[in-house]
């Protein structure tokens, strides 16, 4: 792990600072947390130190600081990052948001009881996912747990979405992990719906 992001670097997440940039919010941003992601957790199962993976301009993490909890959301854009400590700060919320790279965890950055993802793991490569449940694995506590949500069979494939299979959960965290649930559930976008695939991961 490392304290470099792409935002520091360039490449990938260039691409992303002009979309947090655009004046017209990116299709993923509903301005609310994905409902199937908030009725997968429930108010018992949202514990601990939450993290929001992917956060953009931090949805998820400000849904878990009004819950009470410690909430950090991390992204490797940095308009979006930016976007996300607005936010926080209009609604007079305690967050943290910082640039960092899924793949790579700064090392700095801690344990976690809970993490959110939506809309991350489904927008990696397949020989990415793995790389990822590793990085997850380095920063969660035993026993903690992971709830992603994105896009499955039926739903578009461009703009970089890469429709999920439960075996796609399943390869990905064969390591340290076990897999709790996988479902088919809604994913919401801002003008639309689309097919959608919730998984729910333990640390073990």
């Amino acid at each position: 792990m490392s304290d470099q992001s792409d935002s520091e670097t360039g490449g990938p997440a260039e691409w992303w600072n002009g979309v947090y940039e655009s004046e017209i919010a990116p299709p993923w941003d509903i301005g609310k947390p994905q409902p199937a992601l908030v009725n997968a957790v429930g108010s018992d199962r949202l514990s601990g130190r939450v993290l929001d993976v992917g956060c953009g301009t931090g949805i998820h993490a400000l849904w878990a600081a009004t819950e009470g909890h410690t909430a950090v959301g991390i992204d490797f854009s940095k308009k979006g990052i930016e976007q996300a400590r607005k936010n926080a700060e209009e609604r007079g919320l305690n967050a943290t948001f910082r640039v960092a790279n899924a793949l790579d965890f700064p090392n700095d950055i801690g344990t976690f009881d809970t993490v959110l993802d939506s809309g991350l793991f489904h927008a990696f490569q397949s020989e990415e996912r793995e790389d990822y449940a590793c990085e997850l694995a380095s920063i969660v506590s035993m026993g903690g747990r992971v709830f992603l949500v994105g896009f499955a069979a039926g739903a578009p494939e461009d703009g970089g979405p890469n429709p999920l299979t439960p075996d796609d959960v399943s390869t990905a965290f064969a390591i340290e992990w076990n897999v709790l649930e996988t479902r088919e559930v809604t994913f919401e976008t801002r003008e639309t719906s689309f097919p959608g695939l919730l998984a729910i991961v333990e640390r073990v």
